[in-house]
This record gives structure tokens, sequence and C-alpha cells, in this order.
């Protein structure tokens, strides 16, 4: 049985899990909502850009704020309504609005697009909270879109060898923008994450050193940020990274290696390289323990796989069908993306929270 997760005060819990269904049925152009900076001070402008991902046209869009004041405890003082900032008409590109002017302290700003297409509207919702964020030891909403319990959520921590937060900042939107959204999977289901920033510093470990130096030190408040299925320690030391349940790290700027634990994290896949970490998934694995069952399941995936494409990772006594080059594979810089074996189990992963 799922545990119901920690949930802001402020959060109206809208039919998130519905949004699954409206990504099912998109129709082109295929757009990303986001804001810059993405944990703004009371004072800074922000800018917002609707991008364009797939060709396609926009008959026409507006965009849409509603400032809302929250208290130290997590609960809003003054509930903002909400208003229209900026409209669009038969754009030709990509869209973006700066308010010039910053939104003050202790505010939560939910901004949306709604979007006019010659075949559908949509509209595209997200919340983030000015900084500093007033409720003490919690982890601030810099990009959230639903209810905790019906999507994925991960927690940017910065670790104690970070001294520029600024530099952390930019790469957590970085994260957010050049591995979730533009990884093909993750982009399709892009309206079931939610993204955080944590106000205390862990300290991440190498994964060789583990024997002298321990495993990763959590930050004190790790208590308030335990209900996030991906807590992840922002590094910039050059360490071997690695997960421990829900908890790992990244250097801040490696949109490869984010996306490789979070595979494990949010997804339960296993590595793909001899000498990690292999199970069997009862559900959709990407990991088989013979030949003989990696073949037999090369037929579930339709043209994608086949026996053929079974292979030992290694002499680990494991087997996969993904490619060499599948994101569970990976690690580093650069993404890469999910073979589809892990795209079976990614779906069958967001399903299953959102609807259970």
């Amino acid at each position: 049985m799922r545990l119901h997760k920690f949930k802001p005060a402020w959060l109206l819990a809208p039919a998130v899990a519905i949004s699954m269904f409206f990504t099912s049925c998109e129709k082109s152009p295929i757009t990303l909502a986001l804001h810059e900076p993405i944990y703004p001070t009371g004072s800074q402008a922000v800018t917002y850009t609707l991008t364009k991902v797939t060709d396609g046209d926009i008959n026409s869009a507006k965009l849409y704020e509603t400032v809302s004041t929250i208290n130290s405890s997590g609960g809003i003082t003054s509930a903002g309504s909400e208003v229209e900032i900026n409209s669009w008409t038969s754009p030709a590109g990509d869209l973006s609005f700066s308010k010039p002017s910053g939104y003050g302290n202790n505010k939560l700003v939910t901004y949306r697009f709604e979007v006019v297409t010659p075949e559908q509207t949509k509209n595209f919702r997200v919340t983030f909270a000015t900084r500093p964020y007033p409720v003490a030891n919690m982890a601030a909403p810099i990009y959230t879109q639903g209810d905790p319990d019906d999507v994925f959520d991960l927690v940017f921590i910065p670790d104690n060898d970070i001294s520029n937060m600024n530099d952390f900042y930019t790469h957590c939107r970085g994260a957010i923008l050049e591995s979730f959204f533009d990884e093909p999977k993750l982009r399709f289901w892009r309206r079931q994450f939610n993204f955080y920033i944590n106000p205390l510093k862990g300290t991440a470990t190498d994964y060789d050193r583990i024997s002298t130096d321990g495993t990763h030190q959590v930050p004190s408040n790790n208590a308030n940020i335990s209900w996030a299925e991906g807590r992840v320690l922002m590094h910039q030391n050059n360490l071997r990274d690695y997960a421990s349940g829900g908890l790992f790290s990244t250097e801040m700027q490696n949109r490869g290696t984010i996306l490789h634990e979070c595979g494990h994290a949010w997804f339960d896949l296993a590595d793909e390289y001899g000498g990690g970490s292999h199970w069997e998934e009862a559900d959709y694995p990407n990991n088989w323990p013979s030949l003989a069952s990696a073949q037999a399941a090369g037929g579930n995936y339709g043209s994608c796989k086949s026996d053929a494409d079974a292979v030992e990772m290694d002499s680990s006594g494991w087997f996969k069908l993904c490619v060499d080059n599948c994101q569970m594979k990976a690690t580093g810089l650069n993404h890469t993306t999910y073979d589809c074996p892990c795209q079976y189990r990614i779906n069958h992963a967001i399903l299953d929270n959102a609807i259970n």
C-alpha cells in the first residue's frame, strides 16, 4: 500500500492524474513552459517562455498569473486572483514575456499558459516560490504541477562543497530543461513531475570510498523531505556517484548522471553494465537473470526488440535487451535516451504512481 506523501499547506490538489490522459492525446506543436530564474528573489524580474519542441501552428495564446502570500507555517494569508498578463495572436515562434518587477517576498506564483492550436486548447499551469522561502526547514517549490501523491517529486539538495548558490540554482533549472524535459520519454510525461530546492545542505560521498568516508550525509531536515521519491545531492567535486534508495548524487552540471540515478530512484530501473546493481522487477523489468528469460521477453516490445537483442552484461550473469547507449548504462555530462524496455518500465511506474 502506498503511503500518502507530505503535502504543503498551500497546495490545492487539482485532478493532476488526468494530465497523463491529456499528454497521451496532445497534438502538435509540443511545447515546454518554463520560467527564469527558477527560484527568484522577491526583487528579481521573471521571464516566462513557451518553447515549441515540434512544428505546428499556434492560433493564439494567453499568459495568466496568480500571486499569493504564504506565511511561515506554509499557509496562504492572501490568496490572489488570476489575471491575464500577456497575449499573442498567431505567433510565429516561441513565446516569451518578462515581468520587469519582482513579486516580493513570501510569495507563491502560479502561471498558466493557455494555448489554442488548430486542433485543441492546451493549458500549462506551474507554481513556484520566491526566495527566501518562509517555511523553515522545508523544500521550496520551484516547478510544481500537481499533487505529490499523483506525480513524481524531486528535491535538489546543495552539497556542502557548493559556494556559489546562484550557480546551483542555474543548474537546477538546467537539469529540468536539459535533462528531464529533453529526454523524449520524460518529456512526454513532463506534467507528472514536481521539483523543489532544499534550504539546507548535505554531503555526497564517493562510491569507491564508502568504506572510509561512509554513505551520503543527508541534510539535517531530511525527515522533512523524505516523502519525495527522489532527493539529489548536487555537488562540484569529482566523485563516483551512486543512489541509495531515493537519495542519490550527481555533479550539478551532469545532465546524464541525474537521469541515470533518477532511473533508479523514480522508476526502479536496474543498471545495464556489469558490476552494477542488478535485479528483475515483477512488472516490465530491464534486467533478466538468464539469457532464456531475456530472450523470452524480447517479443514483448513489438518491433522494438526481439530475442536476438538479449546480451549478457559483461560476465555478470545478468542480461539486457537495451542498446549500449541506453541511459541506464550511460552517465556523465550529456544525457542519452532510455531504450524501449526502460520506456515500458517508465510508463508503468508513472501510471501506477498516479492511480494508486
